[in-house]
């Protein structure tokens, strides 16, 4: 399982931040924090619960996925084959069926 790195979290927030000129004081307003628990989590220095970074990402208006493992769609198919070529090549037609099923449940 891939580890979230945290200082790249912060870096994804921090430029969503600037793009909508918004200060740290104020994302924090937002977000119900303090601004120094923004700055902290920008710089990687601390894990931010889930529940702000649901908060953080829907005011900056960003994926999860994005957010927390910066997946986005030009880099997608990346993650997907670093994903499969991490587990043994045994379950890799295991990896691609629940891929698979997860897909086809989302479609409904």
């Amino acid at each position: 399982m891939k580890e979230i790195d945290y200082k790249e979290m912060g870096k994804r927030i921090r430029k969503q931040r600037l793009n909508f000129k918004l200060t740290q004081e104020k994302l924090a307003e937002k977000v119900d924090v303090v601004p120094t628990y923004i700055s902290e989590i920008e710089r990687g220095n601390s894990i931010a619960s889930i529940a702000v970074i649901v908060k953080i990402a829907s005011v900056l208006e960003l994926n999860i996925d994005y957010l927390i493992c910066g997946i986005n769609p030009s880099n997608v198919e990346t993650t997907f084959k670093e994903l499969l070529n991490s587990i043994p090549e045994k379950n890799h037609k295991l990896f691609i069926d629940l891929c698979t099923n997860i897909s086809n449940a989302l479609k409904e």
